[in-house]
């Protein structure tokens, strides 16, 4: 895997930077503002927005948004900023942490079990339990 720095975060905070999928050119990169079918997309484009993270009603009753990765990732961007955690995330990448295996096994991400521990990791670059 590698890390894409032209591909940015996906409007809902999924990280294209590190998408294992190397034709896709990321969700920013598609300009599918007209008849994406991604609700996400549609609803932060309408608002003029660059991401979930900016957004007043985040976090919202969208589905794509229910999982803790992407409230960590949103939370992390809102709080720090969307540059901070693009540097946290090529930092902890060049440390072998792993966003997700294209093999479908979770990445280290997806292994904790609250927001607060994903910052953490995001913040650290290691594991709540290493810290202590």
């Amino acid at each position: 895997m590698n890390f894409y720095e032209n591909k940015d975060l996906a409007k809902c905070g999924l990280a294209c930077v590190l998408c294992s999928n190397e034709e896709c050119p990321g969700c920013k990169m598609k300009s599918c503002n007209e008849g994406c079918d991604c609700t996400v997309y549609q609803c932060v484009t309408q608002k003029g927005l660059d991401g979930c993270y900016q957004c007043e009603e985040f976090p919202c009753d969208k589905d794509m948004l229910q999982g803790i990765r992407i409230k960590a990732f949103n939370q992390y961007a809102r709080h720090f900023g969307k540059q901070a955690l693009l540097d946290r995330l090529r930092d902890n990448f060049e440390h072998g942490i792993i966003y997700h295996n294209p093999s479908g096994a979770k990445g280290d991400y997806d292994i904790l079990s609250t927001e607060d521990e994903i910052m953490q990791l995001i913040q650290y670059g290691r594991m709540a339990q290493e810290q202590k």
